[in-house]
């Protein structure tokens, strides 16, 4: 009986060293950036076009990784971002922000905007 259960204990022992580790998931690569726009009195910016680009020069130059038009709640979601740094600015106002997005996180920012484009 002894040797019966150290054989079990042995199974599950080497059993459970092959099968773990095929259960763990694929590494997360990617990030995910939720940005609000609001106003001046803290007020969300609903249907604002907000564009998205990999460097400063990128943004000014028009050569944009993304846009997406902002919800009621004045937020946009941009998934499947590679980490690195972004920039970002909307279509009627100069303002504009930056963030480092990094894998498997989720990076929430908040553009205030006041300065409206002339």
């Amino acid at each position: 009986m002894k040797k019966l259960v150290i054989l079990l204990s042995g199974l599950l022992f080497f059993a459970s060293i092959i099968i773990l580790p095929s259960c763990n998931s694929e590494e997360v690569t990617v990030g995910i950036l939720v940005v609000k726009v609001i106003d001046a009195d803290g007020n969300p910016l609903a249907n604002e076009l907000l564009m998205l680009a990999s460097s400063y020069e990128n943004l000014k130059a028009a050569n944009y990784t993304g846009s997406k038009w902002t919800d009621q709640d004045g937020e946009v979601l941009f998934m499947d971002l590679t980490p690195g740094y972004y920039w970002y600015d909307t279509e009627h106002w100069e303002d504009w922000g930056a963030v480092q997005t990094y894998a498997g996180i989720e990076i929430f920012v908040t553009l205030q905007v006041n300065t409206p484009q002339p």
